[in-house]
């Protein structure tokens, strides 16, 4: 049965659902004795959210451009060029622990590298995955902190507000 191919904006909703609930992605590579390994990209946690960024910030790659080809041809050349770096990112994302980036890192990404499904394509599919998962769980946070500020700042009006009523007025200090 021949499936029906997702357009690029309902392929971005299920991603940003899965990042919302948290649901990790998941692909397949070949492993050295041939059988297909499947990998998460865990949700992000701060400390590999760090990792990851320092990272991106270090391939200097810039997607904001108007021109959407432009984007995936810088991808693609980045993932072409800079394979071991990329293969850094993606590693990291599919660790869960620091203990087990820590103990299991360089080994993960030998295993991408030498993999023949690991083209530059695939690379860059999975790392706009990571990138997409990145800026949504920054936005998510901002969202976070903007709830959390308002209901400071509005309890913290409240009490002005029950403060300054409680305050005579300067006619009823005359009286």
């Amino acid at each position: 049965m021949k499936q029906k191919r997702l357009s690029q904006k309902q392929q971005q909703d299920i991603r940003l659902l899965r990042t919302m609930t948290e649901q990790p992605e998941t692909f397949e590579i070949e492993g050295k004795d041939g059988t297909m390994v499947t990998y998460k990209l865990y949700p992000l946690q701060l400390g590999r959210l760090e990792l990851i960024t320092e990272r991106l910030i270090q391939l200097d790659l810039c997607l904001d451009s108007e021109d959407g080809n432009n984007a995936v041809k810088d991808m693609w050349d980045i993932c072409s060029e800079m394979p071991q770096q990329v293969a850094e990112i993606i590693a990291i994302a599919t660790l869960r622990t620091k203990e087990d980036i820590e103990n299991h890192l360089e080994e993960r990404v030998q295993e991408m590298l030498w993999s023949p499904t690991m083209t530059p394509q695939a690379l860059s599919n999975i790392l706009y995955t990571i990138i997409f998962q990145t800026y949504h769980q920054d936005f998510m946070k901002a969202i976070r902190l903007v709830k959390i500020l308002s209901v400071t700042l509005s309890q913290t009006d409240r009490e002005k507000r029950i403060a300054t009523e409680a305050t005579p007025s300067s006619e009823q200090k005359m009286l």
